[in-house]
């Protein structure tokens, strides 16, 4: 952790993987962190801003991209996705903390009591600024509640599939797509 961004491990690696299937879209990653994952979406996609709460890890994120000479995205200061209007993204993509944790203490991976609470909030943003017929692709593990947010996603109208996944030593990560039932 460079300055205080999260640095990429197995989950990172994962959802880099998974996401190279998606192309040619309108792309948001919430939290870009070091900037791994958007590296990896800023080569398909035509367009793509990436968000984050960490100054520091954004400025760091930028220099990344700018050194692997991308000059098809936007960084912005902010928190999840509360900063864009309706229906603007095909594809939304994030690794929330997903650890649980009576009492958050590494905002970088513990998620809260149950491990999906910023996940519940990324998603809930996400729900609004996702076009009709886009994807929402996120990483969970077997070690928080998943199954609470499968069933709300399903619960209003949405596709939920496992799209990839890594076994660790201690748990399973996963990533899932979300999509509107057509």
């Amino acid at each position: 952790m460079r300055h205080g961004s999260y640095e990429p491990a197995e989950d990172t690696f994962l959802l880099a993987d998974v996401i190279r299937r998606y192309s040619n879209k309108i792309a948001l990653e919430i939290g870009v962190g070091s900037g791994y994952v958007i590296a990896e979406i800023c080569k398909r996609n035509p367009f793509v801003v990436g968000t984050e709460i960490n100054e520091k890890a954004l400025k760091e994120a930028q220099i990344r991209l700018k050194s692997l000479n991308f000059d098809n995205f936007e960084l912005v200061l902010c928190d999840g996705a509360s900063a864009f209007r309706k229906r603007c993204f095909d594809l939304i993509v994030f690794n929330p903390p997903y650890l649980p944790s009576e009492r958050i203490v590494d905002r970088n991976v513990e998620g809260g009591k149950e491990g999906i609470e910023v996940a519940e909030r990324f998603i809930e943003q996400s729900l609004r600024v996702i076009s009709k017929s886009g994807s929402i692709v996120f990483i969970l593990s077997t070690l928080s509640n998943y199954e609470k947010i499968m069933r709300m996603l399903r619960k209003m109208n949405f596709k939920v599939r496992k799209i990839g996944k890594r076994k660790l030593f201690f748990e399973e990560i996963f990533a899932l797509e979300v999509s509107k039932i057509a």
